[in-house]
């Protein structure tokens, strides 16, 4: 903890982006915050990376304090065998922590900045660093940003020294639109197919100027693999300069306008590629390894990015729910009387609120715009504590009963003594086998509020919001697929943990769950 509070200090000091440790200082305002409060932006940024950064400070320094004498319970050993032994639930463990794991790379394995870049003797790292590089740095145009793909491809044009290496997947999580696909065709015996088609292709296809890539110079349309009907020569400006008649592939009428000879004279190129515009089927080529949505994003990008959008809800949630309804639960049940009695009128109070009302009403007053995942987490918080304190307010009510805690009392130990250090101990076992459950809530909750249009504006990757494109374009079944599978594999995994969890901490060995 203590090595990522440095890191994340030395990136934000330096500049850097390193992967993982930038998420402390990501939480920005919004655009209504940042023109209400001009010129605080940063140091609002900096203040909630400073409090993330204390905080693992402190915990550091606790559990290097607390980790000196500590041994683990013999009861505690046991039930971690246990749940080694149940071997659904521990291999859905292991998985689980393999997901999160794969988050962890972040830009450098799903982004559209450059990971390296070697121009002309010298090393770039753009995905590493907050500076974005003009394009002329690498030879293009002063006043336009870097693509990186197209850079790519033209140094593999050019073959002078210069590379590029991209992420696995070169498109960024959000508003990085493929509007339009140029799948180059595979001619074969003078037929011409798509990439891993056995059947010829029929439909439109250009043919483009090998000098300058951009420029079109035949559209033309393909019946059985080979060119059929009514083609259109461009020339370099992209204007219609003749037309062809072709039939089964072989050319019979070509009309060409007056001086425009010396341009059809220099089509000898016979590459043609087919355009795809979104939402399309998954590309080996353009790296959209599981398609592209109505909007012309990635898929495995927003699919990547919806589960860190998962994770790091998740941490949040479960440290601020249980934290609330731990100490609330515990404070509750152990003094008991008129405290107790005014807790839980009040729980139930907020037990009656409609939750999804409340988000609707928020969503609504602020904006979506202006919503945050911070806002999210902190309303569902607010209403999740409740079962858990029910939990911990049951187990301290018991507990005050025991000896030890009387003993406690006897020797002089204060109220947060009794409470944090003996009786927390002893009810834990019941609070761990509730963590799993509730990340299955916040992750369903999460994808149920943007699908119906109240969750996370479309800043933050979503799939919610993917389910729901899926369904208005069911003619590309990728998209409601590729979400389901992540969706149900995560839900399941989170399931079979949180089972083998309960099994394992069950005081009845033997006792089995349906």
């Amino acid at each position: 903890m203590l090595f990522t509070a440095v890191l994340a200090a030395v990136n934000r000091w330096y500049e850097l982006e390193l992967p993982t440790v930038r998420w402390f200082f990501s939480f920005e305002m919004t655009d209504g915050m940042k023109a209400s409060f001009p010129g605080i932006a940063k140091f609002f940024t900096d203040c909630i990376g400073m409090m993330w950064l204390t905080l693992l400070t402190v915990s550091a320094i606790l559990m290097w304090f607390l980790g000196a004498n500590f041994e683990w319970n013999p009861m505690t050993l046991r039930r971690m065998k246990r749940f080694r032994s149940l071997t659904r639930g521990y291999r859905s463990f292991l998985l689980l922590i393999g997901l999160v794991l794969l988050t962890l790379p972040d830009h450098a394995l799903v982004g559209r900045k450059a990971l390296i870049v070697k121009y002309e003797g010298e090393w770039f790292f753009p995905a590493f660093i907050r500076k974005n590089y003009p394009a002329d740095r690498f030879g293009g145009a002063a006043d336009q940003t870097v693509n990186y793909r197209e850079l790519k491809k033209s140094f593999a044009r050019e073959n002078d020294g210069n590379f590029v290496i991209m992420p696995l997947i070169p498109w960024d999580t959000t508003f990085d639109t493929d509007e339009l696909q140029k799948i180059e065709l595979v001619k074969r015996e003078g037929v011409y197919y798509e990439p891993g088609s056995s059947k010829p292709y029929q439909g439109l296809a250009t043919s483009y100027d090998p000098e300058r890539p951009e420029a079109k110079q035949r559209e033309a349309t393909f019946r059985k693999g080979r060119l059929q009907g009514l083609a259109t020569l461009y020339n370099r400006n992209g204007d219609p300069i003749g037309k062809e008649q072709w039939s089964a592939g072989t050319r019979n009428r070509q009309e060409v306008s007056d001086g425009a000879e010396a341009d059809v004279e220099k089509m000898k190129s016979d590459d043609y590629y087919a355009l795809k515009y979104p939402p399309c089927a998954p590309s080996w080529s353009r790296r959209h390894m599981l398609g592209t949505d109505s909007r012309g994003w990635d898929l495995f990008a927003q699919i990547y990015g919806g589960l860190q959008v998962v994770c790091k809800a998740s941490i949040l949630y479960v440290l601020l729910t249980f934290a609330i309804g731990i100490g609330v639960g515990l404070i509750s049940g152990y003094f008991g009387g008129w405290f107790d009695l005014l807790t839980q009128r009040v729980i139930e109070v907020m037990s009656n609120i409609p939750f999804l009302f409340i988000v609707m009403i928020i969503a609504s007053r602020i904006g979506r715009d202006n919503v945050s995942i911070i806002a999210i987490v902190a309303v569902m918080s607010f209403f999740s504590w409740i079962g858990v304190s029910t939990y911990k307010r049951t187990a301290a009510l018991k507990e005050r009963q025991r000896d030890y805690v009387a003993a406690a009392r006897v020797l002089g130990a204060g109220m947060p003594r009794i409470i944090f250090r003996h009786i927390l101990p002893n009810v834990l076992s019941t609070t761990i086998t509730l963590v799993p459950f509730y990340v299955t809530g916040v992750a369903t909750s999460l994808t149920a509020l943007d699908f119906i249009g109240f969750g996370l504006p479309d800043r933050y990757p979503s799939w919610g919001t993917l389910l729901a494109d899926g369904l208005a374009n069911l003619e590309a079944p990728w998209i409601v697929g590729s979400v389901f599978v992540i969706l149900v594999t995560l839900l399941l995994l989170i399931t079979f943990v949180g089972e083998a969890i309960r099994e394992a901490f069950d005081p009845k060995k033997f006792t089995t769950y349906s």
